[in-house]
């Protein structure tokens, strides 16, 4: 399933990212008929209180991200899994793929790769992700999120990754 974010809806987008959803954000007030989508008719999320007509527009009312969340919850909660969190680069919306270690050394902080082992890259940007410091707290959101909905946690699944 697709969920678009309008351009006012920025970081709404990217923690749909790290969950692992499949949220382009529209550079503009376009109609979500125009963005690519494969799954069926994509939700639109939107700030704005007019625009084009859309069956699936949703009109986010807080400026809280974690508001936001709670407002859609019901929405995005049927496509929430632990296996495909932190799976996306989350300012491309591209899947993550596995990194050779020795492709990204320059891309990363020489501590950064010398105590770690497994990367991803965003095939589209190059950013680089790893298992560091914050994922822990990522993983615990993110299992709030999925138990709340009867899912697997995440922290039960391996190779998470961290952004840089």
């Amino acid at each position: 399933m697709t969920f678009i974010c309008d351009v006012m809806l920025g970081r709404l987008s990217r923690y749909l990212r790290i969950l692992g959803l499949d949220s382009p954000c529209s550079k503009g007030p376009g109609s979500p008929e125009t963005l690519e989508h494969t799954e069926g008719p994509p939700y639109f999320f939107t700030k704005r209180l007019k625009g084009p007509p859309y069956e699936r527009t949703v009109h986010i009312k807080s400026d809280r991200i974690m508001e936001q969340l709670a407002e859609i919850r019901h929405i995005i909660a049927p496509y929430i899994s632990s296996h495909i969190a932190m799976s996306r680069c989350i300012e491309c919306n591209v899947l993550l793929a596995a990194a050779v270690r020795e492709d990204i050394e320059h891309h990363v902080p020489e501590y950064v790769y010398h105590h770690h082992k497994d990367f991803k890259q965003c095939p589209s940007c190059k950013r680089v992700y790893w298992g560091g410091s914050h994922t822990e707290k990522m993983k615990k959101w993110i299992d709030e999120i999925t138990t709340a909905h009867g899912k697997t946690p995440v922290s039960s699944c391996e190779g998470r990754t961290e952004g840089r």
